[in-house]
Formats: C-alpha cells, structure tokens, sequence
C-alpha cells in the first residue's frame, strides 16, 4: 500500500512540473474550398491570405467569404499586415510587394532576393526570410542586415519561410532544419528550439506575448513553445498539412493546405 502512495505521490509531481501552457479546444473548420492557402494575417472582422497556387491575395470574412480579390502574384507566401497595408513575399518573381486599396508597390531592396517566403513589418522595420539565399534580411528603417547562410549550425538556416519581430528579435521558421531559431537585431543567435519534436518541415510561426506556435507541415500538427524553448502545447486535431496560424481575438487560426480550410480552436 505504502508503495502504490509513493507512486502517486510521485505522478502528481511529475505532472504538476510539467511546463503550463494554453490550453485550445477544437470549435470548428472553416471551408475555403478553391483557395490553397500559405499566409494569413488578421485586419478587423477579416482575414488577408496568400492562395500561392492560383496567385491571389484574398481578403475572406471569419466565415470563409472572399471580399476582395486581387490576382497575378507570384505565388504569394506568408505575407504581413501593418498601417493597413499588407505585405507580400512574392516568391516567383523575388519581390517584396506593398499593397493598399488595388495599390502595388514593390518595396525597393539594397539587396537581390532570391525566392521570398516570409515577410514581417512593423512601422519602418522589416524581416525577410530569403528562401533560396538561406538567410535573414533585416532592416531598421535605414540599414539592412544580412544574417546567416545555408547550413545547419547556430545562425545558419536551411529554406526559411517565415519570421516574426518581437520586441529585439526575430523568430524564424527554419522550415528544412525542422526547427524555429532566434536571432537578435543585430545578426545574434539567440536560442533553437524544436528538432526534439522531430519536426518536419516548419513552415508558419507566430509568437505573442507568452508562447511560440509553429505549423509542423508534415506532421498535420501545430507545436506551441514558452519562451524558455519548452513544449508546453501539441495540437493535432482536424488540422491537414498546416501552414500558417494567428491568434486573433483569443481564437487560434490555422489554415490548412491540403484540406482548404481554417480551423479554429478556443481556449
């Protein structure tokens, strides 16, 4: 008997220094038939999303309708949104494009891109993940900072496609390497996180406050992470080759090639 209480005794310890995190139950699945989603960003009561295959940038309401298209991009990828405009990685034609109101401007670069996957802006700042150069592209507005090379070491990436800015550094889906990586500002690494999962092919990351998500493209998962790198979350239900996510109005969103729909979980 003494034994069983021991054992108890211990699996409740164990349990209770597990690391905390959010904790999402699947509500529903949004069909977007006919769209082959790769990026999403909010903006109010939509959402903008790349459609790579058929060259579109969409703007859909939260039930799935499309209310402003626009056609002949490049295959779009993971695109970002600030100031109310929308910013696309234009990964067919090496572009970083400007969109506004049926507007397009490609955003002047010191620096040749070479199949852009992941964009990022926030007031004059922009991150660039550059596919096929195995890099990052920084600016602060004025300068830009190249970061990294091909490989699979600290400060090296392998196909990146996505990045997040928060606060001083940049969170990098570094799809090939299965990993996320974390660099500074000013070209530093920072920390790596995710090949203990085994990930295969990391493509979408999205970072708040508190936690880390990453889309684990061939896993049909979505792997959530606290700052300190630890796994606090595993979301696998109703999700088909993910690409991308958000967390929007205390709702996560995460948008799934293969089936064509967004699914959503709340807390």
């Amino acid at each position: 008997m003494n034994r069983i209480y021991l054992f108890l005794a211990l699996a409740c310890l164990f349990v209770a220094c597990q690391p905390a995190g959010p904790s999402w139950t699947f509500d529903k699945s949004i069909d977007i038939k006919g769209i082959a989603p790769i990026g999403i960003v909010a903006e109010g009561d939509h959402f903008w999303i790349s459609d790579g295959d058929n060259k579109r940038l969409l703007k859909v309401t939260m039930d799935g309708k499309i209310v402003v298209e626009e056609k002949d991009f490049e295959r779009p990828m993971h695109i970002a949104a600030d100031g109310g405009k929308v910013f696309i990685p234009s990964f067919g034609d090496d572009n970083i494009i400007e969109y506004k109101d049926g507007n397009r401007i490609i955003v002047p670069m010191k620096d040749s891109l070479d199949a852009p996957a992941g964009v990022d802006v926030q007031g004059k700042e922009m991150a660039i993940a550059d596919f096929y150069n195995h890099r990052i592209l920084y600016s602060n507005g004025t300068d830009w900072l190249n970061i990294g090379k091909e490989g699979n070491g600290d400060l090296e990436f392998y196909y990146p496609t996505d990045v997040q800015m928060v606060g001083d550094k940049i969170y990098v889906a570094d799809a090939y390497n299965n990993r996320i990586q974390i660099i500074d500002k000013k070209g530093g690494h920072v920390k790596n996180m995710g090949r203990e999962e085994k990930m295969n092919a990391a493509t979408g990351i999205y970072v708040d406050n508190e936690d880390i998500y990453i889309t684990d493209y061939e896993h049909d998962r979505v792997l959530v992470y606290n700052n300190k790198g630890e796994l606090t979350a595993e979301i696998n239900e109703n999700l088909a080759k993910p690409t991308d996510l958000i967390v929007y109005q205390d709702q996560l969103f995460i948008i799934n090639y293969k089936s064509q729909s967004i699914s959503v979980f709340k807390k």
